[in-house]
Protein backbone atom coordinates (compact mmCIF):
# COMPACT_ATOMS: atom_id res chain seq x y z
CA UNK A 1 0.00 0.00 0.00
CA UNK A 2 2.83 2.39 0.85
CA UNK A 3 4.40 1.70 -2.59
CA UNK A 4 1.13 2.63 -4.33
CA UNK A 5 0.92 5.87 -2.34
CA UNK A 6 4.52 6.78 -3.26
CA UNK A 7 3.92 6.02 -6.96
CA UNK A 8 0.70 8.08 -6.92
CA UNK A 9 2.55 11.02 -5.34
CA UNK A 10 5.32 10.82 -7.97
CA UNK A 11 2.78 10.62 -10.80
CA UNK A 12 0.86 13.61 -9.45
CA UNK A 13 4.03 15.69 -9.13
CA UNK A 14 5.02 14.90 -12.74
CA UNK A 15 1.59 15.96 -13.99
CA UNK A 16 1.78 19.13 -11.89
CA UNK A 17 4.95 20.06 -13.77
CA UNK A 18 3.08 20.36 -17.02
CA UNK A 19 -0.40 21.52 -16.03
CA UNK A 20 0.06 25.04 -17.46
CA UNK A 21 2.63 26.96 -19.52
CA UNK A 22 3.24 29.20 -16.51
CA UNK A 23 4.11 26.22 -14.30
CA UNK A 24 6.41 24.75 -16.94
CA UNK A 25 8.33 28.02 -17.24
CA UNK A 26 8.58 28.37 -13.44
CA UNK A 27 9.87 24.80 -13.23
CA UNK A 28 12.39 25.53 -16.00
CA UNK A 29 14.06 28.30 -14.00
CA UNK A 30 14.04 26.19 -10.83
CA UNK A 31 15.54 23.20 -12.67
CA UNK A 32 18.34 25.31 -14.15
CA UNK A 33 19.26 26.82 -10.78
CA UNK A 34 21.75 24.94 -8.63
CA UNK A 35 24.32 25.27 -5.88
CA UNK A 36 28.10 25.31 -6.21
CA UNK A 37 29.58 21.95 -7.35
CA UNK A 38 26.11 20.78 -8.38
CA UNK A 39 24.28 20.42 -11.69
CA UNK A 40 20.97 21.53 -13.08
CA UNK A 41 18.07 19.17 -12.39
CA UNK A 42 18.43 17.23 -15.64
CA UNK A 43 15.66 14.77 -14.78
CA UNK A 44 13.17 17.61 -14.45
CA UNK A 45 14.50 19.32 -17.60
CA UNK A 46 13.97 16.09 -19.55
CA UNK A 47 10.33 16.15 -18.44
CA UNK A 48 9.89 19.81 -19.35
CA UNK A 49 11.40 19.66 -22.85
CA UNK A 50 9.61 17.91 -25.70
CA UNK A 51 11.73 15.18 -27.32
CA UNK A 52 11.91 17.30 -30.51
CA UNK A 53 12.75 20.58 -28.74
CA UNK A 54 15.36 23.03 -30.02
CA UNK A 55 17.28 25.62 -27.99
CA UNK A 56 18.70 28.77 -29.58
CA UNK A 57 20.95 31.16 -27.70
CA UNK A 58 22.63 34.44 -28.60
CA UNK A 59 25.72 35.63 -26.76
CA UNK A 60 27.62 38.82 -27.40
CA UNK A 61 31.38 38.24 -27.79
CA UNK A 62 33.71 40.98 -28.95
CA UNK A 63 30.64 42.97 -30.06
CA UNK A 64 29.48 40.14 -32.34
CA UNK A 65 26.32 38.13 -31.84
CA UNK A 66 27.06 34.42 -31.70
CA UNK A 67 24.14 32.05 -32.25
CA UNK A 68 24.18 28.65 -30.58
CA UNK A 69 21.70 26.00 -31.71
CA UNK A 70 21.18 22.71 -29.88
CA UNK A 71 18.57 20.03 -29.64
CA UNK A 72 16.83 20.07 -26.28
CA UNK A 73 18.58 16.84 -25.30
CA UNK A 74 22.02 18.22 -26.23
CA UNK A 75 21.28 21.39 -24.28
CA UNK A 76 20.39 19.31 -21.21
CA UNK A 77 23.60 17.24 -21.62
CA UNK A 78 25.61 20.48 -21.48
CA UNK A 79 24.00 21.25 -18.12
CA UNK A 80 24.79 17.84 -16.62
CA UNK A 81 28.27 18.87 -15.43
CA UNK A 82 28.99 20.16 -11.93
CA UNK A 83 29.73 23.88 -11.94
CA UNK A 84 32.43 25.57 -9.90
CA UNK A 85 29.98 28.19 -8.68
CA UNK A 86 26.29 28.50 -8.02
CA UNK A 87 23.81 29.43 -10.76
CA UNK A 88 20.46 30.95 -9.80
CA UNK A 89 17.79 32.08 -12.24
CA UNK A 90 15.26 34.69 -11.09
CA UNK A 91 12.39 35.40 -13.48
CA UNK A 92 11.27 39.02 -13.05
CA UNK A 93 8.94 39.52 -16.05
CA UNK A 94 6.59 37.08 -17.80
CA UNK A 95 4.05 37.58 -20.57
CA UNK A 96 2.01 34.60 -21.75
CA UNK A 97 -0.12 34.13 -24.84
CA UNK A 98 -2.05 30.94 -25.44
CA UNK A 99 -4.15 29.43 -28.17
CA UNK A 100 -5.54 25.89 -27.91
CA UNK A 101 -2.49 23.57 -27.65
CA UNK A 102 0.11 26.29 -28.30
CA UNK A 103 1.58 28.87 -25.97
CA UNK A 104 4.37 31.41 -26.16
CA UNK A 105 6.03 32.97 -23.16
CA UNK A 106 8.23 36.08 -23.04
CA UNK A 107 10.39 35.86 -19.93
CA UNK A 108 13.06 38.14 -18.49
CA UNK A 109 15.47 36.37 -16.16
CA UNK A 110 18.24 37.68 -13.94
CA UNK A 111 21.16 35.36 -13.25
CA UNK A 112 23.18 35.35 -10.06
CA UNK A 113 26.07 33.14 -8.99
CA UNK A 114 25.15 33.44 -5.31
CA UNK A 115 21.64 33.38 -3.82
CA UNK A 116 22.34 36.37 -1.57
CA UNK A 117 23.86 38.46 -4.37
CA UNK A 118 22.07 41.82 -4.76
CA UNK A 119 22.81 42.73 -8.39
CA UNK A 120 22.52 40.11 -11.15
CA UNK A 121 25.61 38.95 -13.04
CA UNK A 122 23.57 39.34 -16.20
CA UNK A 123 20.02 39.57 -17.47
CA UNK A 124 18.54 37.67 -20.37
CA UNK A 125 15.40 37.69 -22.44
CA UNK A 126 13.71 34.44 -23.41
CA UNK A 127 11.07 33.41 -25.92
CA UNK A 128 9.65 30.02 -24.99
CA UNK A 129 7.19 28.11 -27.16
CA UNK A 130 5.21 25.29 -25.62
CA UNK A 131 2.95 22.61 -27.01
CA UNK A 132 0.35 20.56 -25.20
CA UNK A 133 0.63 16.89 -26.12
CA UNK A 134 -0.95 13.96 -24.33
CA UNK A 135 -2.42 16.36 -21.80
CA UNK A 136 0.92 17.91 -20.79
CA UNK A 137 2.60 21.19 -21.67
CA UNK A 138 6.21 20.88 -22.83
CA UNK A 139 8.80 23.26 -24.23
CA UNK A 140 9.17 22.79 -27.99
CA UNK A 141 11.57 25.71 -28.50
CA UNK A 142 13.53 28.12 -26.37
CA UNK A 143 15.31 31.21 -27.69
CA UNK A 144 17.38 33.26 -25.29
CA UNK A 145 19.64 36.26 -25.60
CA UNK A 146 21.95 37.60 -22.93
CA UNK A 147 21.55 41.35 -22.52
CA UNK A 148 23.52 43.61 -24.84
CA UNK A 149 24.75 46.57 -22.73
CA UNK A 150 23.89 48.90 -25.63
CA UNK A 151 20.23 47.81 -25.43
CA UNK A 152 19.16 47.26 -21.81
CA UNK A 153 16.30 44.82 -21.29
CA UNK A 154 13.23 46.44 -19.78
CA UNK A 155 11.88 44.87 -16.63
CA UNK A 156 8.82 47.09 -16.73
CA UNK A 157 6.24 45.55 -14.45
CA UNK A 158 8.92 43.55 -12.61
CA UNK A 159 11.27 44.28 -9.75
CA UNK A 160 14.95 43.31 -9.87
CA UNK A 161 15.60 40.44 -7.47
CA UNK A 162 11.91 39.71 -6.88
CA UNK A 163 11.31 36.36 -8.55
CA UNK A 164 7.91 35.49 -9.98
Amino acid sequence: MRFILIMFTIAMSCNALASSPEQVVSQLWKALSHDENDTADVTRLQQLFHSDATVFGVHLKEEKHNLMVNSGSDFIKLLNKPSKGGFYECEVVRKVERYDHFSQVYSVVETRFSQDQKAPEFTGVNSIQLVKTKGQWQIISLFYQVENPKYPISIEGGISGRCI
